[in-house]
């Protein structure tokens, strides 16, 4: 590809701030609830069948978490009273986890409700318009992140020596 003018450049950078504000109109989340939460409660929600209830290693699957970074944020998620482990009656060696009274209300009001109307908007785009623009934010994020850390480790590509 071409060499980019200043212009494309900066609208591209343009188009992040826009995206940053998108972010921005997310719900505000209630105070040590993180994000990356929502994923598991999520994903609880969509493998729990009947008995609301999921093995640690399908939450893992369905949020696109490692296990052990699942594992280790479902242990807050128990501190915090959002979700709480159970052995399973079939296994007692499987451990499942679930959504505690707060943690279903938080189903309800930050994934689903939320959920629905994004799924409604982003129903009036094409798929492939949809997958386009998440590839190209992460070939965007991954070329700042080189070119930030090439400028770290003093590396910079754009300087050439003549």
């Amino acid at each position: 590809m071409d060499k980019l003018d200043d212009k494309l450049v900066n609208n591209i950078v343009d188009a992040l701030e826009c995206a940053k504000q998108a972010l921005t109109l997310l719900p505000q989340l209630p105070d040590n609830m993180k994000p990356v939460y929502l994923r598991i409660l999520s994903a609880i929600h969509k493998i729990g069948g009947d008995t609301g209830s999921s093995r640690v290693s399908d939450i893992s699957n369905v949020s696109g978490l490692l296990p052990p970074n699942t594992t280790k944020f479902i242990n807050e998620m128990v501190e915090l009273n959002i979700v709480k482990k159970i052995t399973s009656p079939s296994d007692k060696r499987v451990v499942l986890v679930q959504a505690t009274e707060l943690g279903e209300q938080y189903i309800q009001k930050y994934v689903l409700s939320f959920a629905e109307g994004l799924e409604k908007e982003f129903s009036k785009f094409k798929e492939v318009d949809c997958m386009i623009m998440i590839d190209t934010i992460n070939k965007v994020y991954q070329a700042m992140k080189t070119v930030y850390q090439e400028k770290e480790t003093g590396k910079d590509i754009h300087t050439s020596k003549h």
